[in-house]
């Protein structure tokens, strides 16, 4: 792991109450309030881990997931993450997310994923009226209201695809906004190179649509 993914992680590990269906593995501490869970591990295969409080736990499906934490996958594995809203977050094998928010009751509903390796799928609830829904990468930010979407982030790099409905990816290198719209994606490096939206081939797009798609 980089520098900075571990700064990162570090800046998002919070002292968290107990794990519903784990047992007592994570004890209250004092002064922290238990979080309402943001959503449930819907479905799993191979090995999946949650980090949470600068502990690192294998879970399986029904585990709840809270704000801040840090959900890690291994070699040939998958989780999906089924959010209180409805909205729907697909983890690929070798990837690594933190949901650093999920805010759906708020007056302005929020969530922020950051996407620290590997590859993602978000179908997004618009009923909850979303004021950002944002993927958030080294690189990039695809920001949504309402729609399904794939992320896949390397070290010098981040892709994102749209499934259905429109994205708005931004190059954190100040290169620019772009829109993209169904079938099409952008690739955005950690350089100042303008982006450009281009449609994926079927050769490129069911390849990443395969890296979350449970077997």
């Amino acid at each position: 792991m980089t520098l900075r993914r571990r700064i990162l992680l570090q800046g998002f590990m919070l002292g968290i109450a107990g794990w519903s269906g784990l047992g007592s593995l994570m004890p209250l501490r004092p002064g922290h309030a238990q979080m309402a869970a943001a959503g449930r591990l819907s479905r799993s295969a191979g090995s999946v881990v949650v980090v949470r409080g600068g502990s690192e736990m294998p879970v399986n499906t029904g585990a709840e997931i809270v704000a801040t934490d840090t959900i890690r996958t291994g070699a040939d594995s998958r989780a999906e993450v089924t959010f209180s809203d409805g909205s729907v977050l697909t983890i690929g094998a070798d990837s690594e997310v933190v949901v650093a928010q999920f805010a759906p009751d708020e007056a302005e509903a929020n969530a922020f994923l950051d996407l620290l390796s590997g590859i993602v799928r978000v179908t997004v609830n618009k009923a909850t009226g979303w004021g950002k829904f944002d993927v958030r990468t080294s690189t990039a930010v695809a920001s949504v209201r309402g729609t399904e979407y794939l992320v896949d982030s390397t070290d010098a790099a981040s892709a994102v695809f749209v499934v259905e409905g429109r994205v708005a990816v931004s190059s954190r290198a100040g290169a620019g906004t772009v829109v993209i719209r169904a079938g099409q994606g952008v690739d955005v490096t950690a350089e100042y190179v303008p982006l450009a939206v281009k449609t994926w081939g079927a050769k490129r797009r069911d390849a990443a649509l395969a890296r979350v798609t449970f077997p």
